[in-house]
């Protein structure tokens, strides 16, 4: 049963921050407690929660992020009341019957409990009857229980009978139980994007399962996509994600769009073209949002170049036409593909001559001395 804080006769502030890290950079609240018996309002009037929800929940990047440990933290002194360990700790479909997985519960002396839920199997660093302090480390965040992402699920119940929320909303109560809360966060927020060259599900997402590592390189012909994926959140019902694809030429590949019907604030975004004839050459995916640019992202066409030998804008070939090539030292070899023509390519030895090709605007794929290439589109005259 929810209460607020006046009702139960306290308004003290005694907790601390549970988990390790800063708003925004390491964790995002994702959820707060619902405040209505019938639809959904945080504390705040607005929808970071859902139907039903009793607690506070501290989202990670990815289960990459939750290997590295994130530390959760006792938010008051008291004497720990049950301990819950060894459950598996990377679930990714929600079962309301697994509960909290482990978890931790923590008895205060002004007869309030706050309770650590889906902690990391093997994390938890204290015992029953244990007397805690304030920002002590007693486990780990993970995805255990009723869990699809990590995450820290905490809990406050005053006399372990009545649900309170420690946080103050014009919607909630007018005080906070923490001495410094962190604040009501909106803001849009890119965690990580990159690009994959297969048809990845979320869950491959969550793990940050990529085979293919920055700069990105991707063969013409191939018979497996172009995969960009982005994981956003504070995006609002009604915005509009748009991906464009941007070819060598400067032309648009290809354009996705989706228009959100709801309130976001833990985001996966990914589409894919197929890569089939793609034209050879520096290419950019671009997410818009709302029309604004917010995220782009280079990637490479090339027949045999691996990852380890490219270089990416801005160390570009830094060249404008032929003439100037000729007067760079560390080139070994060349190759000019024209847009609408053959394919000349030049190793030099005492120099290299000027090719035998009609003037106009080519793709140029030069190999390095340093053991690299790079890419450019140039004007042969």
């Amino acid at each position: 049963m929810l209460n607020s804080l006046g009702n139960i006769g306290f308004s003290q502030p005694f907790m601390v921050q549970p988990i390790e890290g800063v708003q925004g950079k390491d964790f995002i609240i994702v959820n707060y407690v619902d405040w209505l018996d019938s639809g959904i309002v945080d504390a705040y009037c607005r929808t970071k929660t859902y139907d039903g929800h009793q607690g506070t929940d501290y989202a990670l990047r990815s289960f990459q992020h939750m290997d590295s440990g994130v530390n959760v933290l006792a938010a008051a002194q008291g004497v720990v009341t049950f301990v819950k360990d060894g459950l598996f700790d990377r679930e990714t479909e929600g079962d309301v019957s697994k509960g909290l997985g482990n978890y931790i519960a923590i008895r205060h002396p002004n007869k309030f409990y706050t309770y650590y839920g889906h902690l990391k199997k093997g994390s938890v660093q204290v015992n029953v009857g244990d007397t805690v302090k304030a920002g002590q480390v007693i486990g780990a965040v993970g995805s255990s229980g009723n869990s699809t992402d990590p995450h820290l699920h905490f809990e406050v119940w005053y006399d372990s009978l009545y649900l309170v929320d420690p946080f103050v909303g014009v919607c909630g109560d007018d005080k906070s139980l923490f001495y410094n809360p962190t604040s009501y966060d909106t803001a849009l927020y890119i965690w990580e994007f990159g690009m994959h060259d297969t048809l990845i599900d979320l869950n491959a997402l969550r793990e940050r399962i990529t085979t293919v590592k920055t700069p990105f390189v991707f063969k013409p012909t191939a018979t497996t996509p172009v995969l960009f994926w982005s994981h956003l959140s504070g995006l609002k019902k009604g915005d509009e994600l748009t991906i464009r694809w941007i070819a060598p030429n400067k032309t648009v590949w290809f354009t996705y769009s989706n228009t959100l019907e709801k309130d976001w604030w833990y985001y996966y975004y990914f589409t894919h073209i197929n890569n089939t004839n793609l034209e050879k050459g520096q290419w950019k995916a671009i997410l818009e949002l709302n029309g604004k640019d917010i995220i782009t992202q280079p990637f490479v066409v090339a027949d045999n170049a691996s990852v380890s030998d490219i270089e990416l804008l801005p160390s570009t070939c830094n060249v404008y036409s032929i003439r100037q090539l000729l007067k760079r030292k560390d080139i070994l070899a060349f190759t000019l593909t024209s847009v609408n023509g053959p394919t000349v390519t030049l190793k030099q030895h005492n120099r290299i001559e000027i090719p035998d090709v009609t003037p106009g605007v080519y793709f140029l794929e030069a190999e390095l001395t340093n053991n690299k290439r790079c890419y450019q589109k140039i004007v042969v005259d």
